[in-house]
């Protein structure tokens, strides 16, 4: 083990010799970008391990300016958008996380995210009997009513790479959410 430590730590460093370029130069945060997040959101990190029994598949928008960086995360109730109409009510959950950080470029291309922000799960029920019309997207939905709330604080790290100037593809996971991002960015160096 300590071997494999050693070479490996060898190998680290002259890859990063050779690298020709300045690590942490903050000017790589001139920049602004708006992007989309797909994931699971609504698991909680617990003594015991991973609670997976409301994680679900959630989207979300994030934005960046000038290394700020902001994103939100939400699930959908699963029986919200069913077409069948019943007398019967659906458990269901909802999740939402809203996160908050700075991205520090490690390397013009390679962005580090620490992240802090808010995150809750609600449980509740779907009621089947109930129909409304959702006129911009042409589709009917059931009324989802909240009977509790679980609020959290959220706290995780991302890892954001910058293949080609103007896109940006990266990675988050939080206490309570585990996402992928794809965003667009201006004023590119």
């Amino acid at each position: 083990m300590k071997k494999k430590s050693i070479i490996l730590i060898a190998l680290l460093a002259i890859f990063v010799g050779n690298a020709h370029a300045q690590w942490f130069d903050f000017s790589n945060n001139r920049r602004a970008s708006i992007g989309l997040n797909l994931g699971v959101v609504g698991y909680d990190l617990t003594p015991q391990g991973l609670d997976k029994n409301i994680a679900d598949l959630g989207w979300g928008i994030n934005f960046s300016i000038m290394g700020l960086y902001m994103d939100f995360l939400y699930q959908n109730p699963q029986h919200r958008y069913d077409r069948t109409i019943t007398q019967q009510s659906y458990p269901d959950q909802t999740a939402l996380t809203i996160n908050v950080g700075y991205q520090i470029p490690v390397l013009h291309w390679l962005f580090l995210t620490p992240v802090i922000g808010y995150s809750n799960e609600t449980f509740g029920k779907t009621l089947g009997n109930t129909i409304g019309v959702d006129s911009e997207n042409h589709r009917i939905y059931h009324d989802y009513v909240r009977d509790r709330i679980d609020n959290h604080f959220n706290y995780g790290v991302g890892l954001m790479v910058r293949p080609f100037e103007f896109l940006e593809i990266g990675a988050m996971a939080t206490s309570h959410a585990l996402y992928g991002t794809i965003s667009f960015s201006g004023n590119a160096k």
